[in-house]
């Protein structure tokens, strides 16, 4: 008789293991790696964007320096604005100024006024306007009142007719010194009249330099402060703009007659050779400024004395 009982199975015949309850375990390990991985990368990534960010930080701060390092070599005259002797130095003048040439002086007092009412007007940009105020005096004279500062490169410009305007009709005691407007304004060669003092017979100059040409903060180094009466004139009048030219309180100039623009880094002694030339732009729009300027105080301040000059300038 046969024995269909069914066998128990042997060792080797025993079932397998489900691949079923194995892939929890694979899936679970291998999501772990791959977070693992992700971590590494975004880490590598933070680190990459945190170099690039120093090194920017760095090039930036080294750019800062070097334009530092240039401003401070332009400023202490590393950057001279001429070559040759003669040039305008880099470096903010004294105010009193340097002193000038003898010789130089007395070219430009010596100029005929026949030479500047001949000089071409073409440049005139601006000219002395009659003004109704009360009359300016001092020292019991009629005033002539003279209102810049030292940065400004249009008082710079305007410095040179007055002067020789100024010299047909008085003395300096002492001498203009020899100065510049300041480097970022244009740097014009030009005269002071701070410490100064002007004699004359016909009316009283009285010049007030409000500022020096040496930065100071965001503005300049102040030098003299106008008087609470001079303050109100000159606000009131041309609301407080450099230059401004007052004379007697009847005419005032309220800007530079002409451009500084041809004069900006030239040396002093090449603009005065200039003075006297008609011939140049120069020296046409300084002699021409200085005419209008003779002219102006004959009318306004010295009733058309001393006649030799004033009847030269009328009969131009």
């Amino acid at each position: 008789m046969s024995n269909n009982r069914p066998r128990p199975p042997t060792k080797a015949q025993k079932p397998k293991a489900s691949t079923a309850t194995a892939s929890p375990k694979r899936s679970a390990s291998s999501q772990r790696f791959a977070e693992r991985q992700a971590a590494k990368e975004h880490a590598a990534r933070e680190a990459r964007r945190a170099r690039t960010r120093t090194y920017g930080i760095l090039v930036i701060a080294l750019v800062v320096v070097i334009i530092g390092v240039l401003v401070i070599v332009k400023l202490a005259g590393g950057g001279g604005s001429g070559s040759g002797s003669g040039s305008t130095v880099d470096v903010p003048s004294p105010p009193a100024g340097t002193p000038i040439p003898a010789t130089t002086l007395e070219k430009l007092m010596s100029v005929p006024v026949s030479t500047l009412v001949a000089a071409p007007t073409n440049g005139i940009l601006t000219t002395p306007q009659s003004i109704n105020n009360p009359a300016l005096t001092a020292a019991g004279k009629a005033e002539m009142l003279f209102i810049g500062a030292e940065f400004c490169p249009h008082c710079a410009a305007e410095r040179w007719p007055l002067y020789i305007a100024l010299s047909k009709f008085g003395t300096f005691t002492p001498n203009p010194g020899r100065i510049h407007s300041a480097n970022l304004e244009g740097d014009v060669p030009t005269l002071t009249f701070y410490g100064t003092t002007y004699t004359s017979p016909y009316f009283t100059f009285t010049p007030v330099e409000v500022y020096t040409n040496k930065p100071a903060g965001n503005g300049y180094t102040p030098l003299q402060t106008p008087t609470r009466s001079q303050l109100a004139l000159w606000q009131s009048t041309n609301g407080g703009a450099f230059p401004f030219v007052d004379f007697g309180g009847k005419v005032a100039l309220a800007s530079a007659q002409y451009s500084y623009g041809p004069l900006q880094n030239l040396p002093f002694e090449a603009v005065a050779a200039q003075v006297g030339n008609n011939s140049t732009v120069i020296g046409s729009d300084i002699d021409a400024s200085a005419a209008q300027l003779i002219s102006t105080i004959c009318g306004s301040l010295t009733h058309d004395q001393p006649s030799n000059v004033c009847s030269a300038v009328h009969s131009g």
